[in-house]
């Protein structure tokens, strides 16, 4: 039998649980306008990663960075395999994650710039620089950082910046949008 006051104690319960569901969803609102609005002020887009690195030796073609990111996201597998195997749920999951971005990523890549897939290489390459912070922050976030199966991610961060200077991102656009050499 349910009583008169424990139904209002029920009631103001569910409205502050609304209220504060209302506020939070406003305040999560506002952060994304601000956030918008700055990286508008910022100027950035899918060219910004991409071209930060335009004066470093470019000898990785689209077609090989579509092999690496085929062989990244073998690694990404077979580490979290291995973490899974023995019971290191943290790297597991990081590694499977990373794996997917890279994998899901790469089947929407349009390399040959031909407009047929709808992640362009330029974004591709932006999107890469996003992959190499999720693999360098991945341990502080899963809980293992100070632990050797970290160096796992932090290598391939760093292997993923490399990657990233030493690509030319202007031979997988559209002629048309190439930037001119200098």
């Amino acid at each position: 039998m349910t009583t008169r006051a424990g139904q209002t104690v029920v009631q103001k319960a569910e409205d502050l649980a609304s209220d504060f569901g209302e506020r939070l969803e406003s305040g999560i609102t506002e952060v994304k306008k601000k956030a918008q609005s700055e990286i508008r002020r910022l100027n950035i887009d899918e060219t910004t990663i991409p071209d930060a690195f335009k004066k470093a030796p470019k000898f990785i073609s689209p077609k090989v960075h579509a092999w690496l990111d085929v062989a990244v996201t073998g690694y990404f597998l077979g580490i979290g395999t291995w973490f899974a195997m023995r019971g290191k749920t943290g790297p597991a999951t990081a590694a499977f994650l990373n794996a997917g971005m890279v994998a899901g990523v790469s089947l929407m890549t349009d390399y040959e710039g031909t407009g047929k897939k709808p992640i362009s290489f330029k974004m591709h390459g932006t999107l890469d620089a996003v992959q190499a912070t999720t693999a360098a922050i991945a341990p502080v976030l899963q809980g293992f950082a100070g632990e050797t199966e970290s160096a796992f991610f932090y290598g391939q961060a760093a292997n993923e910046l490399a990657v990233i200077a030493s690509t030319d991102w202007d031979e997988g656009m559209p002629a048309k949008t190439r930037r001119k050499a200098a």
